[in-house]
């Protein structure tokens, strides 16, 4: 985990999603300015709202755990990928600022978290790397697509 606090953490991602506090608070059923003392670090914010936060968000509970407890981690928990997040948090910076340059703005707007995530890490790749990232996903469609028609050629047949 870096420097950062919860706070900026809070805060980053709640811009990440261009929600307001008002909007945020709402979903944690607390009043704007409580939700204002999270991100400003005075106060912090209870187990209740971490999850809410978690749900809201679609990251991990873990993520915002680790901004609040202090323990002795070991070399298995920390190369164990299942408690990180997809984004890290020197990623975040980077990819906020992606994001909101005025040349993506618009490129961005109507994407959901995950597409936002792949496009941006899509586009830091050179152009081999995208067309092998391309073929992959050609790959994996088509077998998709053929397990569905085999699935289907089977449940005809089962029919009488």
């Amino acid at each position: 985990m870096s420097e950062k606090s919860l706070a900026q953490y809070l805060k980053e991602l709640r811009k990440s999603y261009n929600y307001s506090q008002e909007f945020v608070a709402s979903h944690l059923f607390i009043t704007r300015q409580t939700y204002s003392h999270y991100e400003t670090g005075r106060i912090t914010p209870p187990v209740n709202s971490l999850y809410n936060l978690s749900k809201l968000y679609k990251i991990p509970m873990e993520n915002f755990l680790e901004y609040t407890t202090t323990c002795n981690h070991n070399l298995h928990y920390e190369s164990n990928d299942s408690v990180k997040d997809i984004l890290s948090d020197n990623d975040l910076s980077g990819f906020l600022e992606h994001i909101n340059t005025p040349e993506n703005i618009n490129k961005f707007k109507s994407l959901d978290r995950q597409e936002k995530l792949f496009l941006y890490y899509y586009q830091l790749l050179d152009s081999r790397d995208q067309e092998d990232i391309l073929a992959f996903m050609r790959v994996k469609c088509h077998n998709r697509l053929s397990e569905n028609q085999k699935k289907s050629i089977v449940n005809n047949k089962l029919l009488p």
